[in-house]
């Protein structure tokens, strides 16, 4: 058994001290809740419990507030929490907003992909490569880019990417090969690049004559 020495209110919380040096930082619903008083004696595992109990409580609502602000994939949400509470807290809550609804990343996938590729203008590899780096696992990305796969055009998001940003440039090899990188850093198959700078120099030609 240990004694508790001092509760002091601050900014973060109730700071617990214990046999006269800080022990840990409460939040103020737990500090309620647990009827702490100086002078009382306390178990190390009671300690723990406690630490646990808030870190969870505080992981919630940093949770609830970044689902608030925006979708986030499980990996995305689970590792800002990991900041706040740590791993366990972490895992417990990101769990429980899956329970609830709030975190679905098929669901998430399929809109992310969605936006990169009709807001964005990203191509394929590109938002695969989004989607990957978001956590998102390998069957869910098949799944999104399925969906993204039946509405997009792919030669058509190229020729009017080709004509609003390197049309100017594609009259000698320096300003196609800035071009070609261009478009490779935004995901479009070098394929599909060769064939749309081929219509627009084809169309450039047509204009010129």
């Amino acid at each position: 058994m240990m004694l508790i020495t001092a509760l002091e209110k601050q900014k973060g919380g109730w700071a617990v001290f214990v046999e006269g040096e800080y022990a840990l930082m409460l939040d103020a619903e737990t500090f309620v809740r647990a009827k702490l008083r100086a002078g009382e004696e306390i178990t190390p595992a009671r300690l723990d419990e406690l630490k646990y109990q808030s870190d969870l409580r505080r992981t919630r609502e940093r949770a609830l507030y970044l689902l608030e602000t925006r979708a986030h994939s499980r990996k995305e949400l689970f590792d800002k929490l990991v900041k706040t509470g740590g791993e366990a807290a972490a895992g417990e809550v990101t769990a429980r907003m899956e329970e609830l609804g709030l975190l679905d990343d098929a669901d998430y996938a399929a809109r992310l992909a969605r936006q990169l590729t009709e807001r964005k203008g990203y191509g394929e590899v590109r938002v695969r490569q989004e989607l990957a780096r978001r956590g998102i696992d390998r069957e869910l990305i098949e799944d999104a880019m399925a969906g993204v796969a039946e509405t997009a055009d792919v030669d058509a998001a190229l020729d009017a990417l080709i004509a609003r940003r390197y049309a100017r440039c594609l009259g000698d090899e320096k300003g196609r090969s800035r071009a070609v990188g261009g478009l490779l850093r935004m995901g479009y198959r070098q394929a599909d690049i060769r064939r749309a700078i081929g219509r627009a120099l084809d169309a450039l030609e047509a204009e010129g004559e």
